[in-house]
């Protein structure tokens, strides 16, 4: 069975709010007995101190040790403390900054806005605050975005709950973790029948997605055989990691993508994710591949990589392995960033057309088959 507590520091700070018997102080949460019983608990952390060894603090880091899931994490707490932890998790954002340019007033220079479970009240830059809240999973942000040449994040810190003293604010955030609560942390009843909870990562209008339609559709009915409830999520679902067991990857993963951002999520959350992250960043790419298959000695089509394509490479590569030749880029997928050679003139040509520009060259592996015919590696 499910739990879920709001711990706050003082339960006076929970005036403003309707009462709920899920709003506990921390001294409460503390001296709570059977910490580890069966079922999911699940913490939202609202204490006003999060200093290190401050209640706010503690009450994250206990709630780990007790196999919890509590939302900041120690991690994001002791992040938000430090501008040069934080700016790590901004890369990425450049993008929606940009778009404020054309949003905002040309005379604003400084934004300070208050983040509630991912909501704010300026629709402009509900974007902005849904992304730094699956960065910084939090509560209550408090950010302050400047305007030099373009916008850019000045500040990120977390907020305390008596802090919120504005009635639209409040208004806010009461509705915010509403919807937080019944989108995380509410199950339906059909579920308890189930021994495991797996969510399963898709996307339906994949052109070339690793399972079709009706294999997802198996994957379904054969988990709940085996009491495994499967669920479909998409990409806006980072943040439902937590409600599951599990997550099964569908999508076809790459670094620079939110499959690796899911994989990692799902990591840190201590479930069991296929593909997990260290998979995702080695099978993706085929020089770890071919290297991994030549170290066990799997037989595979004669396969060179090269740095560059100079004369002497090119010469090298006609001499030792004759054609035809299958190009291919070491990050490509579903025949992207591959070609076919048969001459040396297709195979020069193939070196610029595989690499789109030279300087991406040094990047590149090519897989040459021995046999007639084309072969993939």
């Amino acid at each position: 069975m499910s739990s879920f507590y709001v711990v706050v520091d003082d339960l006076g700070d929970w005036a403003p709010y309707y009462p709920s018997k899920d709003v506990i102080s921390f001294d409460q949460y503390l001296a709570l007995a059977d910490s580890r019983s069966a079922g999911r608990v699940r913490v939202l952390n609202c204490c006003r101190n999060s200093r290190a060894l401050g209640r706010g603090y503690y009450c994250s880091l206990l709630a780990e040790a007790r196999g919890h899931h509590v939302i900041p994490s120690v991690r994001v707490i002791s992040d938000l403390r430090r501008k040069s932890l934080y700016t790590l998790q901004l890369v990425g954002l450049s993008q929606t900054l940009d778009k404020l340019a054309g949003q905002l007033s040309a005379d604003q220079s400084k934004i300070e806005l208050r983040i509630f479970f991912g909501e704010v009240t300026m629709p402009e830059l509900s974007t902005l605050a849904k992304q730094l809240f699956e960065r910084f999973p939090c509560p209550m942000l408090e950010v302050r975005l400047r305007r030099q040449k373009v916008w850019q994040v000045d500040s990120i810190r977390q907020m305390a709950l008596k802090e919120i003293r504005d009635e639209a604010e409040q208004e806010l955030f009461a509705a915010a973790l509403e919807r937080f609560s019944n989108r995380m942390w509410a199950k339906p009843r059909a579920r308890k029948r189930y021994r495991f909870d797996l969510a399963m990562l898709v996307d339906p209008d994949e052109a070339l997605p690793p399972s079709d339609k009706d294999a997802l559709k198996r994957f379904v009915s054969s988990g709940r055989q085996l009491g495994i409830n499967v669920e479909m999520i998409g990409k806006r679902d980072l943040m439902r990691l937590p409600e599951y067991d599990g997550l099964f990857i569908r999508e076809t993963t790459a670094i620079d993508h939110h499959t690796y951002r899911f994989a990692k999520k799902a990591e840190a959350e201590g479930l069991v994710v296929i593909d997990d992250p260290t998979s995702i960043l080695r099978c993706t790419n085929k020089i770890y591949l071919a290297e991994l298959l030549k170290t066990n000695r799997v037989a595979t089509p004669a396969t060179a990589i090269v740095s560059h394509a100079d004369k002497a490479t090119v010469d090298g590569m006609i001499e030792s392995l004759g054609f035809p030749m299958v190009l291919k880029i070491p990050d490509g997928a579903f025949s992207r960033g591959m070609c076919k050679v048969e001459t040396r003139e297709e195979l020069v040509r193939g070196f610029g057309n595989c690499c789109r520009t030279p300087r991406w060259c040094w990047r590149r592996s090519f897989s040459i088959p021995t046999t007639t015919g084309a072969s993939v590696c």
